[in-house]
Protein backbone atom coordinates (compact mmCIF):
# COMPACT_ATOMS: atom_id res chain seq x y z
CA UNK A 1 0.00 0.00 0.00
CA UNK A 2 3.17 1.73 0.37
CA UNK A 3 3.45 2.41 -3.14
CA UNK A 4 -0.26 3.98 -3.57
CA UNK A 5 0.01 8.05 -3.45
CA UNK A 6 -1.63 9.81 -0.81
CA UNK A 7 -4.80 10.79 -2.02
CA UNK A 8 -5.86 6.85 -3.68
CA UNK A 9 -4.69 6.01 0.39
CA UNK A 10 -6.92 8.71 1.73
CA UNK A 11 -10.04 6.54 -0.50
CA UNK A 12 -9.17 3.16 -0.47
CA UNK A 13 -8.28 3.20 3.46
CA UNK A 14 -12.01 3.76 4.56
CA UNK A 15 -13.78 2.55 1.79
CA UNK A 16 -12.29 -0.72 2.98
CA UNK A 17 -12.98 -0.03 6.59
CA UNK A 18 -16.31 0.16 6.00
CA UNK A 19 -16.57 -2.78 4.08
CA UNK A 20 -15.01 -5.04 6.42
CA UNK A 21 -17.23 -3.08 9.50
CA UNK A 22 -20.33 -3.62 8.03
CA UNK A 23 -19.51 -7.15 6.71
CA UNK A 24 -18.68 -7.76 10.31
CA UNK A 25 -21.89 -5.87 11.70
CA UNK A 26 -24.28 -7.74 9.44
CA UNK A 27 -22.98 -11.20 10.66
CA UNK A 28 -23.42 -10.69 14.19
CA UNK A 29 -26.50 -9.17 13.53
CA UNK A 30 -27.07 -12.57 11.33
CA UNK A 31 -26.04 -14.21 13.82
CA UNK A 32 -28.05 -13.53 16.84
CA UNK A 33 -25.78 -11.61 19.28
CA UNK A 34 -22.60 -12.53 17.44
CA UNK A 35 -19.77 -14.25 18.12
CA UNK A 36 -19.48 -14.43 21.18
CA UNK A 37 -23.11 -15.07 22.42
CA UNK A 38 -22.79 -18.06 20.04
CA UNK A 39 -19.60 -19.79 21.89
CA UNK A 40 -21.31 -18.90 24.99
CA UNK A 41 -24.55 -20.71 23.83
CA UNK A 42 -22.39 -23.93 22.16
CA UNK A 43 -20.77 -24.08 26.12
CA UNK A 44 -24.01 -24.50 27.89
CA UNK A 45 -25.80 -26.54 24.95
CA UNK A 46 -23.01 -28.71 24.09
CA UNK A 47 -22.04 -30.37 27.47
CA UNK A 48 -18.97 -33.03 27.22
CA UNK A 49 -17.85 -36.01 29.44
CA UNK A 50 -14.88 -35.53 31.16
CA UNK A 51 -13.53 -38.57 30.19
CA UNK A 52 -11.86 -38.59 26.74
CA UNK A 53 -9.97 -41.60 25.37
CA UNK A 54 -6.81 -41.14 24.18
CA UNK A 55 -7.90 -42.60 21.24
CA UNK A 56 -10.70 -40.74 20.43
CA UNK A 57 -8.23 -37.15 20.63
CA UNK A 58 -6.08 -38.79 18.31
CA UNK A 59 -9.11 -39.23 15.75
CA UNK A 60 -9.41 -35.82 16.08
CA UNK A 61 -5.48 -34.72 15.25
CA UNK A 62 -5.31 -37.78 12.30
CA UNK A 63 -8.65 -35.59 11.04
CA UNK A 64 -6.40 -32.33 10.43
CA UNK A 65 -2.84 -33.67 10.14
CA UNK A 66 -2.74 -33.12 7.43
CA UNK A 67 -6.38 -32.53 6.02
CA UNK A 68 -7.05 -34.92 3.16
CA UNK A 69 -10.77 -35.05 1.46
CA UNK A 70 -10.50 -38.95 1.33
CA UNK A 71 -9.56 -39.07 4.60
CA UNK A 72 -12.63 -36.60 5.60
CA UNK A 73 -15.23 -38.54 3.76
CA UNK A 74 -13.70 -42.12 5.15
CA UNK A 75 -13.79 -40.88 8.81
CA UNK A 76 -15.61 -37.47 9.68
CA UNK A 77 -18.28 -39.23 10.82
CA UNK A 78 -16.36 -41.52 13.50
CA UNK A 79 -14.68 -37.81 14.90
CA UNK A 80 -17.85 -35.28 15.26
CA UNK A 81 -21.27 -36.46 16.72
CA UNK A 82 -24.43 -35.32 14.30
CA UNK A 83 -25.26 -32.38 15.75
CA UNK A 84 -22.39 -30.02 17.57
CA UNK A 85 -21.52 -26.65 18.09
CA UNK A 86 -18.58 -25.81 15.64
CA UNK A 87 -16.48 -22.48 14.96
CA UNK A 88 -13.09 -22.17 13.21
CA UNK A 89 -13.49 -18.49 13.21
CA UNK A 90 -14.45 -18.65 9.57
CA UNK A 91 -18.05 -20.47 9.99
CA UNK A 92 -19.97 -21.26 12.74
CA UNK A 93 -21.45 -24.89 11.88
CA UNK A 94 -24.01 -26.89 14.08
CA UNK A 95 -24.29 -30.44 12.27
CA UNK A 96 -21.33 -33.10 10.87
CA UNK A 97 -23.52 -32.90 7.35
CA UNK A 98 -22.68 -29.15 7.09
CA UNK A 99 -19.47 -29.27 8.75
CA UNK A 100 -18.42 -32.36 6.51
CA UNK A 101 -19.28 -29.69 3.22
CA UNK A 102 -17.51 -27.09 4.95
CA UNK A 103 -14.36 -28.71 5.29
CA UNK A 104 -14.29 -30.77 2.07
CA UNK A 105 -14.42 -27.25 0.30
CA UNK A 106 -11.71 -25.96 2.78
CA UNK A 107 -9.19 -29.34 1.58
CA UNK A 108 -10.38 -28.75 -2.18
CA UNK A 109 -9.07 -25.05 -2.11
CA UNK A 110 -5.84 -25.74 -0.13
CA UNK A 111 -2.99 -27.23 -1.66
CA UNK A 112 -1.77 -28.70 1.88
CA UNK A 113 -3.51 -27.74 5.29
CA UNK A 114 -1.57 -29.61 8.56
CA UNK A 115 -1.75 -29.12 12.39
CA UNK A 116 1.22 -29.75 14.66
CA UNK A 117 -0.22 -30.25 17.86
CA UNK A 118 2.11 -28.68 20.67
CA UNK A 119 0.54 -29.44 23.59
CA UNK A 120 -2.48 -31.03 24.77
CA UNK A 121 -4.05 -30.47 28.15
CA UNK A 122 -7.86 -30.89 29.83
CA UNK A 123 -9.83 -29.16 32.21
CA UNK A 124 -12.99 -31.16 33.25
CA UNK A 125 -15.22 -31.58 30.37
CA UNK A 126 -13.02 -29.20 28.38
CA UNK A 127 -9.78 -30.63 26.21
CA UNK A 128 -7.44 -27.90 24.78
CA UNK A 129 -5.12 -28.53 22.16
CA UNK A 130 -2.20 -25.70 21.71
CA UNK A 131 -1.01 -25.97 17.71
CA UNK A 132 0.83 -24.97 14.72
CA UNK A 133 -0.74 -24.57 11.56
CA UNK A 134 0.79 -24.82 8.29
CA UNK A 135 -0.93 -24.24 4.99
CA UNK A 136 0.10 -24.40 1.51
CA UNK A 137 -2.31 -22.21 -0.99
CA UNK A 138 -2.41 -20.21 -4.79
CA UNK A 139 -4.12 -17.19 -5.32
CA UNK A 140 -4.31 -15.27 -8.32
CA UNK A 141 -1.65 -18.20 -9.98
CA UNK A 142 0.85 -17.44 -6.80
CA UNK A 143 1.57 -20.05 -4.71
CA UNK A 144 1.65 -19.24 -0.87
CA UNK A 145 2.15 -20.47 2.45
CA UNK A 146 1.68 -19.60 5.96
CA UNK A 147 2.15 -20.47 9.47
CA UNK A 148 -0.10 -19.30 12.42
CA UNK A 149 -0.82 -20.80 16.47
CA UNK A 150 -4.11 -21.22 17.61
CA UNK A 151 -5.97 -23.44 20.15
CA UNK A 152 -8.45 -25.16 19.71
CA UNK A 153 -11.30 -25.91 22.96
CA UNK A 154 -13.19 -29.33 22.74
CA UNK A 155 -15.71 -31.51 24.13
CA UNK A 156 -17.11 -34.84 23.35
CA UNK A 157 -20.04 -37.16 23.87
CA UNK A 158 -19.88 -40.49 25.30
CA UNK A 159 -19.32 -42.21 22.25
CA UNK A 160 -15.99 -40.49 21.93
CA UNK A 161 -17.12 -37.70 19.14
CA UNK A 162 -16.74 -34.16 19.20
CA UNK A 163 -19.84 -31.99 19.94
CA UNK A 164 -17.79 -28.85 20.87
CA UNK A 165 -15.18 -27.21 19.05
CA UNK A 166 -14.44 -23.74 19.08
CA UNK A 167 -10.91 -22.48 17.50
CA UNK A 168 -9.24 -19.57 18.64
CA UNK A 169 -6.59 -17.88 16.67
CA UNK A 170 -6.04 -14.81 13.90
CA UNK A 171 -6.96 -15.91 10.80
CA UNK A 172 -5.03 -12.39 9.96
CA UNK A 173 -1.82 -13.66 10.60
CA UNK A 174 -2.15 -16.80 9.01
CA UNK A 175 -4.90 -16.87 5.87
CA UNK A 176 -6.10 -13.44 4.99
CA UNK A 177 -2.80 -11.74 5.10
CA UNK A 178 -2.35 -13.04 1.72
CA UNK A 179 -5.72 -12.02 -0.25
CA UNK A 180 -5.20 -9.21 -2.69
CA UNK A 181 -7.35 -6.40 -1.28
CA UNK A 182 -8.10 -8.02 2.25
CA UNK A 183 -4.39 -8.76 3.02
CA UNK A 184 -2.96 -5.00 2.28
CA UNK A 185 -5.94 -3.55 4.71
CA UNK A 186 -5.25 -6.02 6.96
CA UNK A 187 -1.33 -5.50 7.32
CA UNK A 188 -1.80 -1.98 7.32
CA UNK A 189 -4.46 -2.15 10.22
CA UNK A 190 -1.66 -4.33 12.33
CA UNK A 191 1.44 -1.53 11.39
CA UNK A 192 -0.73 1.35 12.36
CA UNK A 193 -2.47 0.76 15.25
Amino acid sequence: MAHLSFPIRALLVPVALTLLLTGCASRAADQQQGYSHLYEQGLRSQQGVSQVSDQALQRFIDLYSPIDVDYIEAHLDEVYAPELYFNDTLATIYDRDTLKAHMLKTAERLDYMNLDVQQTWRDGQDVFLRWIMETHFSIMGSEREARTIGISQLRFDDQGRVIFHQDFWDSSQGLDQHLPILGTVTRWLREHP
